[in-house]
């Protein structure tokens, strides 16, 4: 993993984890999100590098417990229940499955908004481009919360950076 990438993400969750009215102790829930048009090796590698970074981060994140949400298509997500520890083993993607179906942002933020508002932190692994169809409904799922505690990594981008939901330029 890239030193870059490390201290962008631990910066990004610093942000999130540091929002009034997020996160307060116990045990986090959070939610990551993974666009099934992305290959299976760079998702593998990639929630791996995430796992690792957010486990030697703090102790929060040694005990979390963990959405991981399939993005197969705006009406197909399929959502499991993992401890963390499992992104850096491959067990978890046995079933991982590439589709090239269009996915939209909207359809993302209302599934996030309805099954998963109670993650403190959402980081969210998508492909190139973030397609909105109604950037009106972006905007109202994205508030109160979940543009604040969502992080989202674009493949290929040459910053590597994690871009709050409210950064994307839609909010």
């Amino acid at each position: 993993m890239e030193l870059l990438f490390k201290m962008n993400l631990n910066n990004a969750v610093e942000r999130v984890l540091h929002v009034p009215g997020n996160y307060s102790g116990g045990i986090l829930e959070m939610t990551l999100v993974t666009d099934c048009a992305l290959p299976l090796d760079y998702v593998r590698n990639t929630a791996a590098d995430v796992a690792a970074c957010l486990r030697s981060h703090s102790e929060v994140f040694r005990n979390v417990r963990l959405n991981l949400l399939y993005w197969k298509s705006d009406s197909d997500m399929e959502n499991r229940v993992i401890p963390i520890s499992f992104l850096q083993t491959s067990g978890c993607f046995e079933d991982y499955v590439v589709t090239g179906e269009e996915k939209s942002l909207d359809a993302l933020t209302a599934r996030l908004k309805l099954f998963h508002a109670r993650s403190k932190l959402i980081l969210v692994l998508a492909d190139e481009a973030l397609l909105v169809r109604d950037k009106d409904e972006v905007q109202k799922n994205m508030k109160p919360f979940l543009g604040k505690k969502s992080l989202f990594l674009c493949r290929n981008d040459s910053e590597m950076k994690w871009r709050r939901g409210t950064e994307l330029g839609m909010v």
